[in-house]
């Protein structure tokens, strides 16, 4: 398959954001060849790479939030990111905030940070599906903050 066909058919998904599972799904050659494709059209600058596995034709329109509750499962929009998104608080968060019952861990990506927290798994709910990504109402948002501000 030629690397412009790829780009073709990826233009098609009503995605943000493709893992490289979603890119393998169409790619008609080997893994291997998948992997030059890939490499030659970032350098190409007509493909970006979010972070390993992921890859996104278009990096402003990337929803960060709901890429962030996909990389890491399980995992909730919580915290500031959270409290903005209800229009609790004004200042935007300068990276998303998540809380998840596995490790603690910060991602950088291109342009965003993401911020995953352990929370006990005691601990885990008040959240629902809301625009595509898990977020914690508001509540929980305060109580996971408090939480943390608790543990220094």
């Amino acid at each position: 398959m030629k690397p412009h066909d790829l780009l073709q058919q990826l233009n098609r998904i009503p995605k943000d954001y493709f893992s490289v599972q979603d890119i393998r799904n169409l790619y008609t050659g080997d893994d291997a060849t998948l992997s030059v494709t890939l490499t030659r059209l970032i350098h190409k600058g007509f493909l970006t790479r979010l972070i390993r596995g992921y890859y996104t034709l278009h990096l402003e329109r990337v929803d960060f939030e709901s890429l962030a509750c996909v990389i890491k499962k399980p995992s909730y929009i919580s915290f500031k990111s959270a409290l903005y998104h209800h229009g609790c608080i004004d200042q935007i968060p300068e990276s998303v905030t998540l809380a998840t019952s596995g490790k603690s861990q910060t991602l950088s990506l291109k342009n965003k940070t993401l911020e995953y927290s352990h929370l006990s798994p005691d601990l885990y709910f008040g959240y629902e599906i809301l625009d595509g990504c898990v977020m914690a109402s508001p509540e929980k948002a305060i109580l996971d903050h408090l939480y943390f501000s608790a543990l220094g």
